[in-house]
């Protein structure tokens, strides 16, 4: 089976992880919406996988405020199918020199910054309305989207889904995060968790679920060492997204957390969630942000 037709929304496209979801899904054949409040970082995405015609960048935010207007204009006469929200960040990598833009510290490549989150690492010298304002600030990026884009995917009258890509760095030998990174990952949790009950109970045709990843995401040939494929981790978590995509619903999977911890489980799921892709998207070049943020987790 193929995306072939069919419109995708990928939440946090342009990153590491969200650059492989993106590759994944238009090598399905979809055509793929990307957000970003980056010109830079949206044409560095698009030249990174060659330009390709079904990719569709769009300079607008999906925070609360921006949201609707963002959807409303991308949307404004198209049907969307599937959305696939990467709710992982790479909190370790350290900021560079930039300026705030649209509530935006313009990092090289990680999504705290660009959400104006505080990175105090002492939790307790942070003020309460520090603490009240960088608590929230993934999680209120993410329901906001969902909250747009959900009543676009109900409209769509077809089979329609929305999965939560998140990471489980949490707690594990040399998974580093920020204070707030931790609590921001954990808010995302919940409210993937919360909306997947939700939409169990109430679908409206979308089937809801959550790939949790645990393994280590890496910008070197390591990451290569254990997959079946031979690819980077990034771009197998994109074609699952992709094969989970095309697969027709099954009892059960509406509200699913899939856990993906070890490489067994991954290669096991990437067999049976198989899809037809499309060989005229190019590879994904590695994207290295940082040389000494190998081994960590997502």
């Amino acid at each position: 089976m193929s995306l072939v037709n069919q419109t995708c929304w990928v939440v946090g496209g342009v990153g590491t992880v969200g650059r492989g979801i993106t590759r994944g899904l238009l090598q399905a054949g979809a055509t793929v919406i990307v957000n970003s409040r980056s010109p830079e970082r949206l044409e560095k995405l698009s030249d990174n996988l060659g330009n390709p015609e079904r990719l569709v960048t769009v300079h607008g935010s999906l925070l609360p405020g921006y949201a609707s207007k963002t959807v409303l204009d991308t949307l404004n006469s198209t049907t969307l199918n599937h959305v696939v929200a990467h709710g992982a960040v790479r909190w370790w990598a350290k900021p560079t020199a930039g300026e705030f833009q649209y509530y935006e510290f313009r990092a090289g490549c990680d999504e705290t910054y660009s959400l104006n989150i505080r990175t105090n690492e002492r939790l307790l010298d942070m003020t309460p309305e520090e603490f009240m304002q960088s608590s929230v600030q993934l999680a209120s990026l993410h329901f906001s989207a969902a909250q747009q884009l959900i009543p676009r995917l109900r409209a769509s009258r077809a089979p329609a889904s929305y999965t939560f890509v998140t990471g489980d760095g949490s707690g594990k030998p040399g998974g580093k995060r920020t204070c707030m990174g931790e609590i921001n990952s954990h808010h995302v949790w919940g409210l993937s968790s919360a909306l997947r009950q939700e939409l169990t109970q109430n679908s409206g045709g979308v089937t809801c679920r959550e790939i949790r990843v645990g393994l280590p995401i890496n910008e070197s040939e390591n990451e290569k060492g254990f997959s079946d494929t031979g690819n980077p981790l990034s771009e197998d978590i994109g074609d699952l997204c992709a094969g989970l995509t095309t697969a027709t619903p099954k009892v059960g999977d509406n509200g699913r957390l899939i856990r993906v911890e070890e490489y067994d489980t991954l290669n096991a799921l990437l067999g049976e969630y198989n899809v037809t892709l499309d060989d005229d998207v190019g590879t994904l070049p590695h994207y290295m942000c940082e040389k000494e943020t190998l081994d960590q987790n997502i």
